[in-house]
């Protein structure tokens, strides 16, 4: 997954899940708002039908009539007196708490109503009612359809403004990309040309500073050489061809030792080997990437005269110098593209970002141990 989309993606999880909560909460808050409002409306109704009835109960009393009934459609009704003994009901709820005037039971609500004047000796009108369930769903319904609307149009929105905002980005990247290519392509003629001049030289009748200075350039134009192999890697990796076929790790490892030797030679680097035959499938080009980014960083890093030891059994490939280390903080990003830890050994963070990038590719475990001032050990082990 390239960066700019795992950014995107990052980016519209964390807006979604703060979005959904956000909404959750909202919602919430207006369903309870908009149910507070309907055990209002159905508390005043109750209060209201408590008055009609009080007013049959007065129109009985004063026409001194014991045989009355009373219904009211959606509402159950109890008359107690005031010892609070039942004295008429339409419910089978017997358990009334007088101390409340008006309390739920699950979604049924009571009203304890009190009366002033008492009628054929009715103190306490109690009333139960249900609370409307479907208005309650077409609440659920009408915030369900909201959010969705919402959620939509402001999902549209987060993308077109993650588009809008990572635009100069991605130009900035694009551009950035089509100079590496273009400059990577230019580099390779005139580094070719110098390598083939310097093969073709004849070094016989040169003194001993030239010499030098003939390995100077030997050195510095194989330096490039690799950067080549590197950018070209990064910039054309999807556009080139490549073939897995057995290989012998062992020739490889010597031979990019033997092309080193210049550099080696200059830098007084001993090198002692432990190697086996090994034979793995790798395209020999991404081989000799592997083998070159360890082998160049461990040349780089070690010290005048240092030592490097190169293992290499069935098991795994060891590179290890005794140079400057690397510290903990670093070595947990530095197989990350453009990290380099060695500010002030120069290095564009690619070659180790390669070396992960083939492994991954290979099944390749790195293993890196590291201590500052004590040296590097760059350790591949091969899949089994």
């Amino acid at each position: 997954m390239k960066a700019s989309t795992k950014s995107v993606v990052i980016f519209m999880i964390v807006y979604l899940v703060s979005l959904g909560i956000l909404s959750s909460g909202m919602g919430y808050l207006y369903y309870m708002n908009q149910k507070k409002s309907l055990i209002d409306q159905l508390h005043l109704e109750m209060r209201y039908k408590t008055k009609s009835i009080n007013a049959q109960l007065e129109y009985y009393h004063l026409n001194k009539s014991e045989n009355f009934t009373f219904y009211e459609e959606g509402y159950s009704i109890a008359l107690y007196d005031n010892n609070q003994e039942l004295i008429a009901s339409t419910f089978k709820d017997k358990t009334i708490d007088f101390s409340q005037l008006f309390y739920a039971k699950a979604d049924e609500y009571y009203l304890v109503e009190s009366l002033f004047k008492e009628y054929l000796n009715v103190k306490y009108i109690v009333l139960k009612k249900s609370l409307d369930v479907k208005k309650l769903d077409e609440i659920l319904e009408q915030i369900t359809l909201l959010a969705t609307y919402g959620f939509v149009f402001l999902l549209v929105l987060a993308l077109l403004l993650s588009k809008i905002m990572l635009y100069p980005i991605k130009k900035s990247i694009s551009s950035l990309t089509n100079f590496m290519k273009d400059a990577t392509h230019e580099m390779n003629t005139p580094i070719s040309t110098i390598l083939m001049t310097f093969e073709h030289m004849d070094k016989n009748d040169l003194n001993t500073k030239q010499l030098r200075s003939l390995d100077r350039i030997d050195i510095a134009t194989k330096t490039l050489s690799s950067l080549y192999r590197d950018l070209s890697f990064a910039s054309f990796h999807d556009y080139i061809e490549y073939k897995d076929t057995a290989l012998d790790v062992k020739e490889v490892v010597l031979e990019r030792v033997k092309y080193m030797d210049t550099l080696i030679h200059f830098k007084d680097i001993h090198i002692a080997f432990e190697v086996e035959h090994k034979t793995i499938y790798m395209d020999k080009r991404k081989l000799i990437l592997l083998i070159d980014n360890l082998l160049t960083n461990a040349i780089k890093f070690s010290k005048k005269s240092g030592d490097i030891q190169i293992d290499l059994t069935e098991q795994y490939l060891s590179v290890k110098d005794h140079g400057i280390g690397i510290s903990q903080k670093d070595q947990k990003n530095i197989f990350k593209r453009f990290k380099s830890s060695y500010s002030l050994h120069g290095g564009f963070g690619v070659g180790l970002d390669i070396v992960n990038q083939i492994c991954k590719e290979y099944h390749i475990k790195i293993v890196l141990e590291s201590e500052l001032s004590e040296g590097s050990e760059f350790r591949l082990v091969w899949k089994d």
